[in-house]
């Protein structure tokens, strides 16, 4: 059997009573960490402008956006990566997906904090995609 449960905007006591009762039968509850449109849109929508233009970018560029097409005003990159971060991480705290969902996107570099760009998986490229295009549409 298979059950899927979705409960949107859930108060604070009934969703830890949720995963309270989800965390008794763990060995028996699959989590769907699966990027879909809607969290693709939730992720993108909350993201600021700027790290909106390095998803965007990466969506145009079929799953790559280099360096030098975000920096096309001279602008630095620096801390950009962390906007992508901590909005994954507020999703899990918002209740938006589960724990455990893979950053949609990543830099690119030769470490030392230096980025070459960005990389979206091409499994993602078109679910990011059609969230974009229903931002932008509403």
């Amino acid at each position: 059997m298979r059950i899927t449960v979705t409960v949107e905007n859930p108060t604070g006591a009934f969703q830890e009573k949720l995963l309270s009762l989800l965390a008794e039968h763990a060995t028996q509850v699959e989590v769907d960490t699966t990027w879909t449109v809607e969290r693709a849109e939730q992720y993108y929508r909350t993201l600021p402008p700027r790290a909106q233009d390095i998803v965007q970018g990466a969506v145009e560029g079929d799953g790559f956006v280099s360096d030098d097409d975000l920096r096309t005003d001279g602008s630095s990159l620096r801390g950009h990566s962390g906007a992508l971060k901590r909005i994954l991480e507020r999703g899990v705290r918002e209740g938006w997906w589960p724990a455990g969902m893979q950053a949609p996107i990543q830099p690119q570099g030769p470490g030392f904090g230096k980025v070459k760009g960005y990389r979206m998986p091409g499994d993602l490229v078109q679910t990011f995609f059609t969230a974009i295009e229903r931002y932008k549409q509403k």
